[in-house]
Formats: C-alpha cells, structure tokens, sequence
C-alpha cells in the first residue's frame, strides 16, 4: 500500500493516514448527518400529522392522528430503545460526540447533535467512526422508510396465502415483504401475493361502472385514467356487459379491464413498476 495511506475500516479501500474512513465513507457519513439536520423535523411532523379519514357522516372528512404504529416507530427511532433494546439516534448521537470530545447538554436535540458532529474535523478520525458510519447508514434507510409512509400510500396486495386465512394483506408501493398476517402470524413475499391476486383478477367476474372499476384497480395500486377506458370503448377494446342509455352507468368486466391496464397479462404492471422502469431508462 503506498506511503502515507491505510485501510478504511468500513469498506477496506484506501484511505488517507490518520482517517478512518476512505473519502467516499466519510462523505457518505456527512451526508447522512445532515439528512437527519433536515429532516428530523419532518419526521416528527409526519408522525403526529392529522390524516384524513372518512368519519362517516356528511360530506367532510374528519380528521384522525396518525396510526399508532407510525407514531411508535418513529418514537423508537429517535427516542430508543427499540424492541430489540437497540439505542435510538439521540443517544447514539450523544454517545459520538462524546467520543469526538463534543460537550452537549442533556436537552440537545437529535439535529443540533448532527450537525456538531458534521462539523468536526475529527468526525473521520474517531476509532469509533466506522462503527457510527454503518449505524447512521442504517438509520437513516429506516428513517427515509417512515417519512415516506402515509395511510394514503399502503395499496391492497392481495389474500394472505395461508389455506383458510381470510386477511387482505396491505403494504407500501415499495414492500419487498408483506407486514406479518395478524391472522395468521405468517410472512410472505410481495410478489407472490400479487400473482395470486393477478390470476384471481384475470378470472373474476366482477362488473362495474368504469369509475367503479377504476377505484377497485386504484386500491391495487393500478391507476387507471377516465379517458384510457373511453378509449378502449370507443375502439372496440373494451366490451360492455350490462349497455345502458347512460354511458357513464354502463357496466364492464373487472376482468377485461385489468387486462388492457397492465402491459402484460402475464405478469402484472403497476404504476410502480412503470415509474421505476422509467428512472432506468433515464
């Protein structure tokens, strides 16, 4: 290894002497300190924001806390300890900066911490950086997690496998897993759940009015435009299975307009899938 250069103890390349932490490790540990300056804040703002919510009555929606799970997770997150006893960010941050020989005072917050701590200049020198790198890493993939979470963004996956459990399984647009069954207690892969629901759908025989069908497709996470269901009409695509007078009350088949909603009957195309083929393609 040439002069003046040694070994970065969190990802072994090359890094400056004296440094824990190559260039890239340390940069990456700036950024995330001042992701949780900007964005604790919000954190705690999603989790006790008001989301709306149908009470039921009237014409005007109410008004509802957050759900109860959100409110713990992100309370776990900065406050501690989770259901693993692990420490939340607060007392992590105020652990590195004890290390980095930063006086604090017990009622410093989360982010006045991290943003001390970014403007150290021994932030990469501290023995302890590589393991503060990984779990600031860490923790700021769960907190990106949560800010990102809202009632409105879990869609319907589809039936929980398990034989005789009768649990529609929901979860973010951006689930790899679906949350565990609370009927059942089992865990299975988002996208065998959503083959199951594909197969069900392309056999159902459910009718609707187009914006009836359209909400059904939404709630999959499947959006459907007004005017791309006329057109089908209009070409012949889409068949109407119960005709009436008023267009707009004329009914269709779930079944047909699934199919002509996703680019391949074959494997199902949500507009997930579609937003993320298209970052590729940039």
């Amino acid at each position: 290894m040439p002069d003046g250069t040694t070994t970065c103890e969190n990802c072994w390349k090359e890094s400056i002497k004296g440094e824990r932490l190559c260039p890239a490790c340390n940069r990456e540990l700036e950024n995330n300190l001042t992701w949780f300056e900007n964005h604790l804040e919000d954190l705690r703002w999603r989790s006790n924001r008001a989301d709306k919510t149908n009470t039921g009555g009237g014409t005007h929606g109410g008004y509802a806390a957050s759900p109860a799970p959100l409110r713990e997770s992100v309370h776990e997150l900065i406050e501690g300890p989770d259901k693993d006893g692990n420490p939340g960010l607060t007392d992590i941050l105020r652990e590195y900066c004890h290390c980095l020989g930063i006086n604090t005072t017990y009622t410093a917050g989360p982010d006045t911490m991290a943003r001390r701590i970014r403007l150290s200049y021994k932030r990469g020198t501290c023995a302890a950086a590589p393991m503060y790198a990984k779990i600031l890493n860490k923790l700021r993939r769960t907190a990106e997690q949560l800010l990102d979470y809202t009632l409105e963004d879990k869609v319907i996956v589809g039936e929980c496998p398990t034989k005789g459990c009768t649990h529609i399984a929901t979860a973010i647009p951006t689930a790899q897993f679906a949350p565990v069954c609370p009927e059942c207690g089992m865990v299975y892969p988002v996208a065998d759940i959503r083959e199951t629901r594909r197969k069900k759908l392309l056999n159902s025989n459910i009718t609707g009015t187009q914006t009836e069908l359209r909400k059904l497709l939404l709630q999959c996470g499947i959006i459907v435009k007004p005017g791309t269901i006329r057109s089908w009409v209009s070409r012949g695509d889409l068949k109407t299975v119960s005709p009436h007078a008023d267009r707009r009350k004329s009914e269709y088949k779930l079944a047909d307009v699934y199919r002509l909603a996703v680019q391949n009957p074959e494997q199902e195309t949500s507009i997930w899938m579609l937003l993320r083929q298209e970052e590729q393609e940039r």
